[in-house]
């Protein structure tokens, strides 16, 4: 039993879903090049988070009377021993 789908099979059902104003093949290359520009415009976005986002979201709450080099030590020393300490 053969059970592939033909490469234009979506464009085929969507056509015929279609008012049919255009012939298939006009209507195919217009269905494809609609597709490829959604699947364009749905790329990926970098979502990533900075290594020291948590020591820069304390230190922008902060007066910043320190400089950040010096903040983010002290707080990730801070956070070091905060975990240690839950470990006990």
């Amino acid at each position: 039993v053969d059970l592939s789908i033909p490469y234009d099979a979506a464009a085929k059902l969507a056509y015929e879903e279609s008012d049919k104003s255009m012939a298939f093949p006009a209507f195919k290359e217009k269905y494809l090049a609609d597709a490829v520009a959604l699947v364009k415009s749905k790329q990926p976005v970098d979502l990533s988070i900075p290594y020291d986002a948590a020591a820069r979201l304390a230190y922008d709450a902060t007066d910043r009377s320190v400089p950040f080099p010096e903040f983010k030590a002290k707080y990730e020393a801070d956070a070091v021993a905060e975990v240690i300490s839950k470990k006990k």
